[in-house]
């Protein structure tokens, strides 16, 4: 059977009707038309009735990494979730190769031209700045083709990934959108297909930046699109895991269509690409008791430091001495562990300390995103770069949109 095949097969005296999806060792997945999924003993059930695959069906079978055309919309997958089925002799998720037969569960995406192309098969955890330029180069190439770009990316790490291509795009021609899902496909209630639905309808708008597409909240009714430089995965398993922080969506899908898109950046002429990252960035989470060695030893070297501060930008004054030490040849920036609000080193005189040390507090900046904002600046503006990190680039801040 092909991956997407409708059947009608008897199991334990009971006739369902369902779509295949895939087989493990001794067993058969079958989504049924509830939604969810049954997962029996392939030798338990009699298959009978397989329907042809009908004209503009799209098995895995035929479509598997095809790669990607022109003027459509191209489907970079990486892993993650989204890519991932159970192995149901473990019960663990496990990255496949093969995804094209997601595109039979998805709704409302007949009228557009996909094309879909695997570029890398990894988990978010083993992401890093050589696979960030990988996947701008290939969002660069599709783009240079007439496509809009979605990226199929692990939810884990996916804020620094669409962070990092927002700065590395200064200019781009089509939308960059970022997905992935929260449970694998092949489970009940996977939030992979509405969030692949909505991304397509996304990537087909004016935008012309960078962007994350993830459900709303915990319901099938909506996706939700979000800056990449203000969005951060808040919640370790809940569909609507991610959120902007300090501002509202940019968009909103629902009902097969978008409803609402506002405060974007729009399409540009031209694709500029400044693909080179510095990796010899860090970044601190300081904590009470922090030994001064530990901190002097993940700072030393470092072209950079983001520190994520207590509060309003805080460390103990044992840190402050070492930064002091440290700060002719590295620069230190100052982000809160606070999901919301400013830093502010003006109120206390620890905060005043850092300053006179050397410390240049971020605002409202996300930590994550001064981390790969700082490696796009030192190994593409190295002679501006402090000047340019206090700079909103590309929405970073959240009071101005450039």
């Amino acid at each position: 059977m092909l991956i997407g095949q409708k059947i009608i097969f008897s199991y334990k005296g009971q006739e369902y009707a369902g779509t295949y999806i895939s087989s493990g060792k001794n067993t058969i997945t079958v989504k049924l038309g509830s939604g969810y999924n049954i997962t029996v003993d392939a030798s338990s059930i009699e298959i009978k009735k397989e329907y042809s695959m009908e004209k503009g069906d799209k098995p895995g079978a035929e479509t598997k990494n095809s790669g990607c055309g022109e003027n459509g919309v191209c489907i970079l997958t990486t892993g993650g979730t989204i890519a991932s089925s159970v192995d149901y002799t473990t019960g663990a998720v496990k990255p496949v190769k093969d995804i094209s037969y997601l595109y039979n569960f998805v709704n409302n995406i007949s009228q557009f031209k996909l094309y879909h192309e695997s570029i890398d098969n990894i988990l978010s955890e083993n992401v890093n700045a050589e696979k960030w330029v990988q996947f701008a180069r290939k969002a660069r190439d599709a783009m240079k083709k007439g496509n809009s770009v979605i990226i199929f990316h692990g939810t884990d790490t996916m804020q620094y990934s669409a962070s990092a291509l927002s700065f590395m795009f200064e200019e781009q021609t089509e939308p960059i959108i970022f997905t992935g899902s929260q449970r694998s496909s092949d489970r009940p209630s996977s939030d992979a297909f509405l969030n692949i639905e909505g991304s397509i309808h996304f990537a087909s708008t004016d935008m012309g930046e960078v962007g994350i597409a993830m459900h709303t909240d915990t319901s099938d009714d909506s996706i939700s699109l979000y800056r990449a430089t203000r969005a951060r995965k808040m919640h370790t398993s809940s569909r609507d895991a991610f959120k902007s922080i300090s501002e509202p969506p940019l968009g909103l899908y629902a009902d097969g269509k978008v409803k609402e898109i506002k405060n974007i950046r729009h399409k540009s002429d031209s694709i500029i690409l400044k693909d080179r990252l510095d990796k010899n960035i860090g970044l601190i989470y300081f904590y009470p008791g922090m030994a001064e060695e530990d901190f002097y030893n993940l700072s030393y070297n470092k072209k950079a430091v983001i520190i994520m501060g207590t509060g309003l930008g805080h460390t103990s004054t044992g840190i402050i001495d070492v930064i002091r030490k440290l700060s002719r040849e590295t620069h230190f920036f100052m982000t809160s562990q606070c999901i919301y609000g400013n830093v502010n080193m003006n109120v206390y005189s620890t905060g005043r300390e850092l300053i006179d040390a050397g410390v240049i507090p971020l605002q409202n900046m996300l930590a994550e995103t001064a981390m790969v904002k700082a490696m796009y600046l030192s190994a593409n503006y190295p002679d501006n770069f402090v000047e340019l990190m206090q700079k909103n680039l590309r929405g970073e801040f959240e009071d101005t949109v450039k």
